[in-house]
């Protein structure tokens, strides 16, 4: 498997269709400038240059400052053995690079052909075997008569290969060189050929370039005329020209040359150049003796040699190798940056690419390349895969048909999702050629979408208010919270954090546990020890966050609900028992004696007060109302008995309906036999909610004359509150909430409404009673006799 790991950034490409050429000198020193890119494409932020050369034959022959945008020559470039090397073609020899530029906000993209521009470093070269070569003429030759001459070979280019030949020497203007056909050059004979006159020639034969600086080279020829009556052989051809399959078997045979001779002497042939033929040299048949490769050698020249007695001719073969389609496509695939390779056993080539890459993002560049000619080549790419639809599409950006080769992008047009999906797996990247049959090349490619961190981690609980009931335990277990991030790796690892400052609640930054860290006192909680507070809600905030770059978080509020238990039980104001001293006289139904009072420091029912009182003694019955007023009731009998002490059991207890605790005082009433009545020394009167009228002595101006009995607001009541609604009466009465009523002042009036608003703070209950007073003054005779009840 060959992976590539792309670490892609999330710029826009800009894929240019223009392509910057330059044309270079070959064999320039190393280090040479081409150009300076950051100003000829006018970038003036800083960018990043990379270049790629698209075929791996042509590898490190140019650099590129990666901060300069300069393009420079790493080495140096010989055009004639690139062309030997199949780094170029031998006509016209470019190098192609694809070029991307980073800056802040984008990659851009261009292709270069850099042309590698001959220079004539070459002369013209005859075979090395031939220094002298020889030619026999019979003097009858017509004018005109042409022999085939030794071509020189030259592996510069155009003007800088051979563009002529020419004769030197003694007589040499009786003949001439055509260098028209096939590149071969030949001995024209332009004046009549005496051998009486001139038996033979020595000339000089040159070969020469057109280069700036020309070069030149020389062999000798030897031109032999021979009497009208000598024997030579003459080809029935003097060029043959064949088309020949690249994959033709060894041992074929390709042709048959034939010369004739005048007297029917047996003649014999030899290839006078090496190739991958053979010539039987008696009859003339020429076979392959290796294999052809079209792509290293398409055509061969051939020089053959008929001969009898020693005397020569030649003739010339030009044969052309025809392609076949027996190159696969050459598929390469390229990234940017960052690129890991390793390379596995199942072929498959994996890409990592960030979920978060942009739209119009290249992954990667296809380059194809096919070595057959281009009727046979002429690549193009398709794509397939069985889990369509793909997020990219592939796209032709560049073409060179000279060199078949094709540079394609993939190109992103879907936003990637890691968590929706992660992997595209069974891509093929299919590369077909134009042959018959049709050729092509795969490669399996699997898309794998790199996590990045875009998953905010969240807390899943089936409850934000946990109900707690005080004293638990230290080290309570309240929850194990679960948090969900759906990022990967260290983009998921998640950690718990507690953002209120507290020594009561701590969690597991790990594994999200809540615990209380010490046991909870609701009565401490509760301050303002409100009773009809039965809960506390202590709120708590917890941060989830995970360990990305940058790390993403999101909080919850949860709510610890602390219950109140019934721990605590009613306790008196006095440690000790009540003992109560009274006048036999003021002893009346009615009458309130006093007022005890119990607290619990619980709250809700649990922490309210119900008083009862039980009586040891038959003939002194007294009650008790829930605010804890001790009166004798209007229906009892007083001091029927002779006792001077009375012993009572007061009990308080809470209203918790199951777990109910009380408290048990003991209350003494003395009577004191020479105690003297007054009015100084007058009780308070009980009143029922149901009494609407009554009297009140002046003489108990500025004390408590009545208590009004609350406690039966709703047949069961908890906290009753009462208030005075008419307050243009407050300058005279004053009355409490527990329902103690009080004249404060004279009165301006004998008889007072009041209008009261009883209300119960726990239940919510309430009642409206409205109270007729009037004024009577006991120092007068017969002043307060008569009472409202």
């Amino acid at each position: 498997m060959l992976f590539i790991i792309i670490f892609l950034n999330i710029f826009l490409p800009v894929f240019s269709h223009e392509i910057l050429k330059y044309t270079i000198e070959e064999k320039l020193p190393i280090n040479t400038l081409i150009t300076d890119l950051s100003n000829e494409l006018n970038i003036k932020s800083n960018g990043f240059y990379q270049i790629y050369e698209l075929l791996s034959l042509n590898k490190n022959l140019f650099t590129i400052n990666n901060q300069t945008g300069h393009l420079i020559i790493k080495s140096i470039l010989d055009r004639e053995q690139m062309c030997l090397k199949r780094q170029c073609s031998c006509n016209s020899c470019e190098v192609i690079l694809q070029l991307s530029i980073k800056t802040k906000d984008k990659i851009i993209y261009k292709i270069i052909e850099i042309k590698i521009k001959d220079r004539n470093d070459h002369s013209p070269n005859f075979d090395k075997q031939l220094m002298i070569h020889v030619i026999h003429i019979k003097e009858n030759v017509p004018l005109g008569y042409r022999i085939i001459l030794p071509s020189a070979s030259d592996p510069d280019e155009g003007f800088n290969s051979v563009q002529s030949y020419r004769l030197d020497g003694p007589n040499s203007d009786d003949f001439d060189v055509d260098f028209s056909s096939y590149d071969i050059p030949y001995l024209i004979v332009r004046s009549s050929l005496d051998r009486q006159r001139l038996s033979s020639y020595s000339l000089i034969l040159t070969a020469s370039d057109y280069g700036e600086q020309p070069r030149s080279n020389s062999i000798q020829l030897d031109i032999h005329i021979l009497n009208i009556n000598d024997s030579i052989p003459t080809f029935v051809q003097s060029i043959y020209s064949i088309d020949i399959r690249e994959d033709t078997i060894i041992g074929t045979t390709i042709l048959k040359v034939e010369a004739i001779s005048d007297n029917n002497e047996k003649i014999f042939y030899e290839l006078l150049t090496e190739s991958p033929f053979i010539i039987d040299r008696l009859t003339g048949q020429i076979q392959l003796s290796k294999t052809l490769d079209y792509e290293r050698e398409k055509s061969y020249r051939l020089i053959v040699k008929a001969y009898e007695n020693f005397i020569p001719t030649y003739a010339s073969i030009f044969i052309r190798v025809i392609d076949i389609n027996d190159n696969l496509v050459l598929m390469q695939i390229k990234v940017e940056d960052n690129i890991t390779l390793k390379q596995k056993q199942n072929d498959k080539n994996v890409i990592f690419i960030q979920e978060n890459t942009l739209v119009g993002t290249t992954i990667a560049h296809v380059i194809l390349n096919d070595l057959d000619s281009f009727a046979n080549g002429n690549p193009y790419l398709q794509l397939r895969t069985t889990e369509p639809p793909l997020p990219f599409i592939y796209k032709l950006i560049y073409q060179n048909n000279f060199q078949n080769i094709k540079l394609y992008s993939l190109i992103l047009n879907q936003n990637l999702d890691r968590e929706s999906k992660s992997t595209y797996n069974n891509i093929q990247l299919i590369a077909y050629d134009s042959g018959t049959p049709t050729l092509h090349t795969q490669l399996n490619l699997i898309l794998n979408i790199t996590d990045i961190n875009d998953c905010i981690p969240k807390i899943i609980t089936n409850s934000t208010i946990y109900n707690i009931y005080e004293n638990n335990p230290n080290g309570y277990i309240i929850d194990k919270l679960n948090a969900y991030d759906c990022d990967i790796e260290q983009n998921g690892e998640i950690e718990y954090h507690l953002l209120n400052k507290t020594d009561l609640l701590i969690i597991n930054s790990k594994t999200g546990q809540l615990n209380l860290n010490q046991s909870i006192d609701f009565e401490i909680l509760n301050k303002f020890q409100q009773k009809n507070l039965t809960t506390i809600d202590l709120e708590y905030h917890i941060e989830v966050y995970d360990h990305g770059q940058p790390s993403l978080s999101s909080q919850t509020k949860i709510i610890l609900r602390i219950h109140d238990i019934n721990d605590y039980s009613p306790e008196f104001e006095k440690n000790h028992s009540y003992n109560w001293t009274y006048a036999q006289s003021i002893l009346q139904p009615g009458s309130i004696l006093g007022r005890i009072y119990a607290y619990d420091y619980d709250s809700g029912l649990q922490g309210l007060i119900n008083y009862s009182i039980r009586s040891f003694h038959p003939c002194l019955t007294l009650d008790i109302t829930s605010l804890g007023y001790i009166y004798i009731p209007y229906e009892s009998s007083i001091l029927t008995c002779s006792l001077l002490s009375y012993t009572f059991e007061i009990t308080a207890s809470d209203y918790d309906p199951i777990n109910s605790r009380s408290t048990i005082q003991l209350l003494t009433i003395n009577i004191d036999l020479n105690s003297i009545n007054n009015n100084n020394h007058l009780l308070p009167k009980l009143l029922p909610l149901t009494i609407q009228r009554t009297i009140l002595d002046i003489n108990t101006l500025g004390k408590i004359a009545f208590i009004i009995d609350i406690t039966n607001l709703n047949n069961y009541t908890y906290q009753p509150k009462i208030y005075l609604n008419n307050t243009n009466l407050l300058s005279c009465w004053n009355i409490s909430s527990t329902g103690e009523i009080s004249l404060i002042s004279h009165p301006y009036a004998s008889s007072y409404i009041l209008s009261l608003y009883i209300i119960d703070e726990y239940t919510n209950e309430y009642l409206l009673m409205k109270l007729q007073i009037d004024i009577c003054n006991s120092s007068i005779l017969n002043s307060c006799r008569q009472l409202y009840l």
